[in-house]
């Protein structure tokens, strides 16, 4: 630099983003129009041999002018082309830059690179699956456009090179960025010189020097299990001589090697993945495989093109395509305290999700309740319902920045499980790996760094999955008492009891009010049905009674549903979000900036981790409360299933109502002659009998809202005929009930 840099004009400077070996990038606002940009600038060449500054100006021209080009590919970072947006501060930036060569101006990356995305504690396990998914899925788009497009090898593909952008809805969008060591890669041509980063480039880079575009694929595996597991694969901290020896002599299937912790000049291959990650089952499974192609130490094998295309495609891309297409549904199995993942496609069907879940969980099959969580797109279960049903994309990003940047709460899972019969529940043990449990013996005195390191690694893992389980149990349930509550809420049941009581209650007093004024003014309507009349009186107050206390109880069942979502939500707040594991006071001590834990700390954390995780499971409120949900849940349906038995004795007494009118009206089958009847005014009110048949019709039409009109006084005698007309009416509203 010909000076320190500083703000110019309408820009102003807010700072440096990074520097490497020869160049620093600063991060420039415009003030009024608010634009922001990055420009890349070379701060040293004294240092460099007249040769090396040749070969630095050609690299440097060369990126220079393919960030000019690169400006529609959303996962490449785009070069600004001050020439067209302010050609003075161009003049006044390459004014003060050395060697002649122009400042890279490039578009402006607010949220940083993965490297420092990796180096955040709460990632020391890798990534959660949405983001490595991501990060692929734009690697694999950047990455091809550069080889196929453009005819250019990145040759330096590696974290500290991925740029992240967080637009307003705070989607996150990864961008490949730096071409200084990108050089043109014609077909049949093979490059030859030792480029790229040490960890990051192919085993023929070293070997020969001469090598092709396969080198991106090696790279592009070498991130992706570092992004997945959080460490590189192969003894990073190994020499370069013991690294580049294990790499040739690998088998192809190997996608890890590791140092032995009993003898570190001793090294042991993996095939598999390490069980310390946040990949779904599927899915890593699928991941595995494609590490195997990726991570080939034969490049024509790495970059053989799939046969089967119409294209001419890569394997590792064809194959990696449908990696990133893979639909995972994820569960959360409460009663088990199990996490399941499954792959699910359109023509899978719920019977298929069903059997795999019981296998899992060793449920019975008819056992199985499934809860949405609260918003679940597909609002209710049917017996129509797939499981793709129960995918919901918007809900794979699980990770704790999203959610904090977002401010939105997303589950856990898309759906839990819950055992129907029973309230039985089991918690597996931890799972400690092989290395923590060596470290925990008293025989164990290796001080090694990169083994304290990864026995922090290990610790966290632990500590993080039994806290993620806790706030899933706890989610859980909260769900199925939110579930339960609405469940109540929805329910008919109380309408029905309620019309049953209104109707039959109506119905019951106006025939007793017809009784009583039939008795007072009709003596020569002999009722001699007293016994009958106190039967259907006392069948009729038993029904009513029970009735109500029918009600009582789904009222009953609201109330504790309510305090059960109550409780449950507190219960969130007090194991979840105060981190019982105390895992982000872990994360402060021992995972900042690479750090690594003692032997002794590591002893005292499984300490305290085994005193928190015991008295959780003794003492703790979690299961406890759960139970009392599944009682809540069984106690409701109990009820319910209490209700077509109180309808049927609601009809009874219908009938019986029926049966008591119409004798009553046979004991006046021999009325008294014309001669002796009053005269029937014209004015008079009709007979209660037909008042009390007109009351049924108006109950049949609308019984919601049964009329109550008092009777008149019997002032008529008439017609026996009615009777008919009225059982009919009876037997119509019983129809109705029942339906």
């Amino acid at each position: 630099m010909v000076g320190k840099m500083e703000s110019w004009g309408n820009w102003l400077l807010c700072g440096e983003l990074g520097q490497g070996g020869f160049g620093k990038v600063h991060h420039w606002r415009h003030r009024s129009g608010g634009q922001e940009i990055a420009t890349k600038h070379i701060k040293d060449l004294n240092s460099l041999s007249a040769d090396q500054q040749i070969k630095l100006s050609e690299r440097w021209n060369q990126e220079y002018n393919w960030t000019r080009e690169f400006q529609q590919l959303p996962h490449i970072v785009a070069g600004v082309i001050l020439d067209e947006v302010d050609p003075a501060f161009r003049d006044f930036l390459n004014g003060r830059h050395i060697a002649k060569l122009p400042v890279i101006v490039l578009e402006y990356c607010n949220g940083g690179d993965m490297r420092k995305r990796l180096l955040s504690p709460e990632n020391a396990n890798g990534l959660v699956e949405f983001e490595v998914r991501e990060i692929l899925g734009a690697l694999r788009l950047a990455v091809y456009f550069l080889h196929s497009k453009c005819g250019v090898c990145h040759r330096d593909l590696k974290p500290d090179n991925i740029v992240i952008h967080r637009g307003s809805d705070g989607k996150k969008v990864y961008k490949l960025t730096d071409f200084g060591l990108a050089r043109g890669t014609p077909d049949k041509t093979m490059l030859q010189s030792v480029v790229g980063t040490r960890n990051y480039f192919a085993p023929e880079v070293v070997e020969s020097g001469i090598y092709n575009k396969a080198v991106d694929y090696w790279s592009l595996g070498i991130i992706a299990y570092e992004v997945a597991i959080g460490e590189l694969p192969f003894i990073p901290h190994q020499t370069p001589k013991n690294i580049i020896m294990s790499l040739l002599k690998k088998p192809r299937d190997i996608i890890a090697i590791t140092e032995d912790p009993a003898d570190p000049s001793r090294f042991r291959n993996h095939k598999h993945l390490p069980n310390e990650h946040h990949l779904s089952r599927p899915w890593a499974d699928k991941f595995t495989q494609w590490l195997r192609v990726s991570l080939d130490s034969d490049q024509k094998r790495r970059g053989q093109v799939a046969s089967d295309e119409v294209q001419s495609v890569p394997v590792v891309f064809s194959s990696l395509d449908q990696l990133l297409q893979m639909k995972v549904l994820t569960i959360f199995a409460v009663n088990s305290s199990k996490r399941l993942e499954y792959a699910v496609t359109d023509d899978m069907t719920k019977e298929c999700l069903m059997r795999d879940i019981a296998r899992d969980t060793k449920m019975a099959v008819e056992d199985i309740y499934l809860v949405l969580p609260t918003f679940h797109p597909h609002k209710k279960i049917t017996p129509s319902t797939k499981p793709i049903d129960l995918y919901v994309e918007e809900w794979r990003d699980t990770s704790k920045d999203t959610r904090k940047w977002t401010k939105r709460s997303i589950p856990p899972v898309m759906v839990y499980v819950f055992q129907g019969k029973g309230t039985e529940y089991s918690v597996p043990e931890p799972v400690f790996s092989t290395l923590m449990l060596n470290c925990n013996g008293s025989k164990f005195k290796s001080e090694e760094r990169w083994l304290l390191k990864r026995l922090a690694l290990d610790m966290h893992f632990v500590i993080s999955k039994e806290q993620a389980n806790v706030e899933m149990f706890l989610s859980g349930i909260n769900e199925h008492a939110l579930e339960l509550e609405d469940e109540i809420i929805a329910s008919p049941y109380k309408d029905i009891i309620n019309k049953q009581l209104l109707t039959t209650a109506c119905v019951f007093n106006q025939l007793e009010k017809l009784r009583t004024e039939a008795n007072a003014e009709s003596p020569s309507i002999q009722l001699n049905d007293s016994a009958e009349w106190e039967r259907l009186k006392t069948s009729y107050q038993v029904i009513t009674d029970s009735a109500n206390k029918l009600l009582a109880h789904f009222d009953s069942c609201f109330r504790e549903a309510r305090n059960k979502v109550n409780a449950t939500k507190q219960l969130l707040q007090d194991y979840g979000e105060k981190d019982i594991f105390n895992v982000n006071g872990f994360q402060r001590r021992y995972l900042r900036n690479g750090g690594s834990i003692s032997l002794g700390e590591f002893r005292e954390a499984v300490k305290e981790f085994g005193k928190t995780y015991q008295k959780l499971q003794n003492d703790g409120p979690l299961v406890k409360e759960a139970k009392m949900i599944d009682t809540l849940h069984l106690h409701f349906a109990t009820g319910r299933l209490a209700v077509p038995t109180a309808i049927e004795k609601f009809e009874q007494i219908k009938s019986d109502i029926s049966k008591l009118l119409l004798e009553m009206l046979k004991s006046a089958a021999s009325p008294p002659t014309i001669s002796s009847m009053p005269p029937i005014s014209i004015s008079a009110p009709p007979p209660a009998v037909l008042q009390l048949s007109d009351e049924m019709r108006r109950l049949t039409v609308n019984t919601m809202h049964p009329s109550s009109d008092p009777f008149d006084s019997i002032s008529t005698y008439n017609v026996i005929a009615e009777a008919e007309l009225i059982n009919q009416m009876l037997e119509a509203e019983m129809e109705v009930d029942s339906v």
